[in-house]
């Protein structure tokens, strides 16, 4: 007998013909499980919707899962993540010939649970959670401009001046995405580490910092820049504003059907420039 794990389900989907095509035959098979079944285009997610839902599926890539973080900041519901784009770090490989199988395996209980560690960030009175990184850049691109950051862990209080383009702060799971591509530190998800990467340094010496999860890193700017949480621009930010950004206690929560992913290998992947 199928034990009763989900009333709801919520579908998230790119409107690609691939996609849609996968959505409609997911939709269909948990209907046929008895769930109520709503379904939002990507894009037409906003960070204040409320919605309740026991199971959250996407069928996308890792941007499809960055727009679910932004829309559920204080609920963690199950999500089922189904590869239908171009980066799909966060994925497992899921044909659609095996939808019947993965989804009858969910309806019973049948898969293990990854949490991904975000972070919040405190600006004014608002908090956002992120899954990836806070990017605070210069709102003139190529223009240097100066930063104060303040470390506090529970061993040590640093504090520095950073001169460049800007900075990223994120998480382990953000570790293989834009910090990556500057250089940052590559962060196994398993470690829940907060990272503050310098963006284009002037001091060439000056290299990332990985700091443990119950750091407070406080920034304050020292001229006008821009803040984007998750690749989604949020403030403008003028001179001797001051961000705070923590451990957030909210996981990720995302199913995983066929156990552990190798991480490195996927991620370096995926990267890899193909030749014919």
């Amino acid at each position: 007998m199928m034990k009763e794990v989900f009333k709801r389900a919520l579908v998230i989907y790119r409107p690609t013909p691939t996609c849609l095509e996968k959505t409609k035959k997911i939709i269909e098979l948990l209907r046929e499980y008895g769930l109520a079944v709503n379904s939002f285009w990507v894009d037409d997610l906003i960070k204040e919707m409320k919605i309740k839902t026991d199971l959250v599926v996407s069928i996308g890539g890792d941007g499809t899962l960055l727009k679910i973080s932004r829309v559920f900041q204080d609920t963690t519901p199950l999500i089922l993540p189904i590869p239908c784009g171009r980066r799909t770090a966060l994925y497992e490989p899921i044909d659609t010939s095996d939808l019947e199988k993965i989804l009858d395996m969910v309806m019973n209980g049948l898969f293990t649970i990854q949490t991904l560690s975000r972070i919040d960030v405190i600006l004014d009175n608002n908090r956002y959670t992120a899954l990836n990184e806070a990017e605070l850049i210069s709102i003139d691109r190529g223009r240097v401009i100066r930063s104060k950051i303040t470390v506090k862990t529970p061993a040590f209080v640093s504090e520095y001046y950073l001169e460049g383009d800007g900075i990223l702060i994120g998480t382990s799971p953000g570790s293989a995405a834009y910090n990556l591509s500057v250089r940052g530190p590559f962060i196994d998800y398993f470690l829940e580490t907060i990272y503050i990467t310098p963006l284009n340094p002037m001091e060439l010496n000056i290299s990332p910092i990985i700091v443990p999860p119950l750091s407070k890193i406080l920034i304050e700017t020292m001229g006008i820049m821009e803040i984007y949480i998750d690749g989604e621009r949020t403030d403008i930010l003028g001179p001797h504003r001051k961000i705070l950004v923590e451990h957030s206690n909210k996981d990720f929560r995302i199913m995983r059907i066929y156990g552990k992913k190798d991480f490195i290998r996927d991620v370096f992947e995926k990267r890899r420039i193909l030749h014919s």
